[in-house]
């Protein structure tokens, strides 16, 4: 996979990204840092693949669950500021549905309403979704963890069980970042066995 060209906007979103670090590079282009023998240019191209592995990490671990009929959302601490990058690629998974992902000090609202993605930024994720569930009203629907438990396991597989593998792929800093505690497959194993 070729460096990002955008490779200065994912820099930014960084924990220890500066102004005078965004400054200094700008001038370069991609293939500079991409193929660079020269350790200034290697801890830029190391901080970039830092924020997209943990975007990527964000998207497979974080669980989203429903908050009724219109409303998913989900726990997330990242290192970096990924927060819109992780709401956009859910939201466009679920066009029409109000995304929240947040912790115990902020939250990301995200919301595809069929053009484009919109976003807000919230309180904690508590207070977000009782802000949310105040201005919408409850939902329509009596069961909505039915409807989800449904969706759930019918992507269940029991022949993905390798925990060998789950402990290489899956590190065990981004379980904790998406706020994994444990789910139980239908034979009693659950998230946690994988990763003690």
């Amino acid at each position: 996979m070729a460096f990002p060209t955008n490779f200065l906007s994912l820099l930014k979103l960084h924990s220890k990204c500066t102004d005078s670090l965004v400054k200094e590079v700008s001038g370069l282009c991609p293939r500079e840092i991409e193929f660079t023998t020269d350790p200034f240019r290697i801890t830029v191209r190391k901080m970039v693949n830092s924020v997209l592995a943990e975007n990527h990490m964000m998207k497979a671990f974080v669980r989203l669950k429903p908050q009724g009929e219109r409303i998913l959302y989900g726990y997330m601490r990242p290192e970096h500021d990924i927060w819109q990058m992780v709401g956009a690629f859910f939201a466009n998974r679920f066009p029409g549905t109000i995304i929240v992902l947040g912790n115990n000090t902020r939250s990301w609202i995200s919301f595809n309403d069929g053009k484009n993605v919109k976003h807000a930024q919230g309180k904690s994720l508590n207070l977000t979704l009782q802000e949310m569930e105040a201005r919408l009203g409850q939902s329509d629907s009596e069961y909505p963890e039915l409807l989800w438990d449904t969706y759930y396991w019918s992507q269940y597989r029991p022949e993905a069980k390798n925990t060998k593998y789950f402990k290489h792929n899956m590190p065990e800093k981004y379980t904790r970042e998406a706020g994994i505690r444990a789910e139980t497959d239908s034979g009693g194993t659950t998230l946690d066995q994988f990763t003690v």
